[in-house]
């Protein structure tokens, strides 16, 4: 399921690429590359860059961003020992529309979906051949090894946000937003069964154990820094 958002969301940049490419107007004068610097303080930390690109309506456009992080950078963590070996990729799609048509210098609403993907290493012990659930569990032995385990979050908001250019060409987006995600936990390593986990709570929104949570409530929030590829006029 999360493929296919992908793959239709970059169908859709494409699309609307070639559809400005058959436009009158010139495509400079409103493309954006962008830069998150927030996502590098977040528990998921991440380096992020995006582009906006216009829509042949002017009050619309899209917006990709794609970032990627590693806990070996990740300022939450004080010592090299704490640090586990957890990677992050995050990519958001947007559709905006802006209620001024002056250089996408207007305040917007905007639809945003979210993926997100964990990926963490670690020395485990792990049951091998186990049958019954949860405290009745059972397992034949247990063996020492390297697994790989995957956190995937998709997610939707709504967000309202207000862009501004603070130069020529160097502009400010300032956004928030609510929605809601779901996570999803499961090992990654061949030959490792998930382990039986407990009921969902809200707090399971942090948690490595095997197993689908949610929906929960999400909010979002932040800024870009933007770079114009024409000056403002």
């Amino acid at each position: 399921m999360k493929n296919g958002w992908l793959i239709g969301f970059f169908i859709f940049l494409g699309m609307s690429v070639q559809a400005q490419r058959a436009s009158t107007d010139s495509l400079s004068s409103v493309i954006m590359l962008k830069v998150t610097p927030l996502a590098l303080f977040d528990l998921d930390n991440t380096v992020q860059v995006g582009i906006e690109l216009p829509l042949p309506n002017p009050a619309w456009t899209f917006q990709q961003e794609m970032g990627y992080g590693h806990s070996a950078f990740n300022l939450w963590y004080s010592e090299r020992l704490e640090n586990p070996n957890r990677e992050t990729w995050r990519f958001r799609s947007q559709l905006r529309y802006y209620f001024r048509k002056r250089n996408q210098q207007s305040p917007y609403l905007a639809a945003e979906f979210l993926f997100k993907k964990n990926s963490r290493e670690k020395l485990e012990s792990i049951g091998m051949d186990c049958t019954g659930e949860f405290f009745n569990r059972q397992c034949a032995y247990f063996q020492n090894r390297t697994t790989h385990l995957g956190r995937f979050v998709n997610a939707f908001h709504l967000k309202w946000g207000w862009q501004f250019y603070l130069s020529e060409r160097w502009s400010m987006d300032m956004y928030a937003g609510a929605g809601l995600r779901g996570l999803k936990v499961k090992y990654l390593s061949p030959n490792v069964d998930d382990q039986p986990f407990r009921d969902n709570n809200f707090f399971d929104v942090r948690t490595d154990e095997p197993g689908a949570y949610g929906p929960f409530p999400s909010l979002s929030m932040g800024l870009h820094l933007s770079y114009s590829l024409s000056k403002n006029k």
